[in-house]
């Protein structure tokens, strides 16, 4: 008798050391022959019931090795799949708050509004849930014309950056929240049902835009190209299965005084159209290279346009693809020209 699968060499001779037990005793009474035969089986297989958790570490080694030499002549079992993401697995998430220019002024955490140095200076007093009224700690009104942003935290409260998750090409297929190893859903913050495989998270920036006396979140950047935010966050960002279209590219602005001026209020690490400097300068200087460029291409970088999108950093902190460069010499005067980063 062959022992059975999933029964150690340990588990196969304490049943035959029982059987032959029970053989002995009988003698030639067939009846007790059976009868004790049973009580056997049925003693092994409650003391043995007792131990085998074959998931358990303490008693792991009673499972057959693959190399033990025994074979039941069955196929091996296909291994498991990989469960599904359970149904509530899903980010945390909490309101940030900017006043009337899109300026931010703290989170709301339990209805408190929290600043960016921990403090609270207001809260919510309102009782719809669909609703935020901001006032301060003495009940005043706070902030009118506020308006407020949902982002998904980690487990201390700190806003998740979202990634844009690239091939080995460089493209990008798609963007998701990673949170510890796991990725989420860029729009609705559930994880992943099929975790994205093979693919570089990319920590992207926030493409900001004036419109209308308010500041908002336009598009998303990554390695200095920019995407569209529909794009980014849309269910269709999910299938990683196509690269994502480019809308934009970053240039850093390195402007003389009077020039920069104009651009006081304003960032000088800007966001042009995908191809802009293919388009107007040829041929395009190589990587490391500067060629001048004439009044066609330099005008539109004498003062900040009102639609002009941007992100909130200097201009060597800008990771641009390009750099444009303003410079005053006493004999040939102001001159425009264009590097390749």
């Amino acid at each position: 008798m062959k022992p059975q699968r999933g029964q150690s060499m340990t588990e196969y001779l304490v049943v035959l050391g029982v059987t032959g037990a029970a053989l002995l005793l009988a003698g030639n009474d067939v009846e007790r022959l059976f009868d004790n035969v049973r009580s056997s089986y049925k003693t092994y297989s409650s003391e043995m019931n007792k131990v085998q958790l074959y998931n358990n570490e303490a008693v792991r080694f009673l499972d057959p090795s693959p190399d033990d030499g025994f074979d039941d002549g069955q196929p091996e079992s296909p291994p498991p799949t990989e469960p599904q993401q359970p149904a509530n697995d899903k980010l945390a998430a909490l309101d940030e708050v900017y006043d009337a220019s899109g300026v931010y002024v703290g989170r709301l955490e339990n209805k408190k509004l929290i600043d960016s140095d921990g403090k609270e200076i207001g809260r919510d007093d309102s009782v719809e849930l669909a609703k935020i009224n901001l006032v301060d700690l003495n009940g005043q009104a706070l902030y009118p014309g506020f308006s407020t942003r949902q982002v998904y935290v980690d487990s201390t409260g700190k806003p998740l950056v979202l990634q844009a998750l690239a091939n080995a090409s460089g493209e990008v297929l798609g963007f998701a929240y990673l949170k510890g190893n796991k990725y989420y859903n860029a729009s609705t913050g559930n994880a992943l049902s099929k975790q994205p495989q093979g693919l570089t998270p990319i920590a992207t920036r926030d493409v900001l835009k004036y419109f209308e006396g308010k500041t908002y979140v336009a598009s998303y950047e990554a390695n200095g190209l920019v995407y569209e935010r529909g794009d980014a966050l849309g269910m269709a960002s999910s299938a990683f299965t196509s690269p994502r279209k480019v809308i934009g590219e970053l240039v850093s602005l390195y402007l003389t005084p009077a020039t920069e001026a104009a651009w006081s209020k304003h960032s000088l690490c800007i966001v042009r159209p995908y191809g802009w400097a293919a388009e107007q300068v040829n041929p395009l200087p190589a990587a490391g290279a500067t060629v001048v460029i004439g009044s066609n291409v330099y005008t539109q970088f004498s003062a900040p346009d009102a639609q002009v999108s941007y992100l909130d950093s200097a201009a060597d902190a800008c990771k641009a693809r390009f750099s444009v460069l303003q410079t005053k010499d006493p004999v040939i005067g102001t001159q425009w020209s264009l590097r390749h980063n």
